[in-house]
């Protein structure tokens, strides 16, 4: 399937924290955090040059937890002696 067709399917972009706990890396939890502008997350969470729309996995620090906790409904947990924290971007696409 050739990359133009895929991205004519994509119907959107969903941004998540991903919940790993730390003793075997399972995934915990996910928040959703669409409610978050792309321009309030870039000031959060810089992209860098090679990924200037956050498409990759960023493990996300204590600093940037309690801005983006600041700015959602649903509070995440901050454990940081049980958690780490990544911050995922998926597609939603229309088969």
């Amino acid at each position: 399937m050739g990359s133009k067709n895929l991205l004519d399917k994509l119907e959107r972009v969903e941004r998540t924290i991903n919940i790993y706990r730390l003793s075997d890396d399972e995934l915990i939890d996910e928040v959703n955090i669409d409610s978050i502008s792309f321009e309030s997350l870039t000031k959060i969470v810089p992209p860098p040059a090679e990924d200037p729309l956050l498409y990759d996995g960023y493990r996300l620090n204590a600093e940037q937890l309690k801005e983006l906790n600041s700015q959602v409904d649903n509070k995440i947990d901050l454990r940081f002696d049980l958690f780490y924290y990544i911050l995922v971007c998926g597609g939603v696409y229309n088969w």
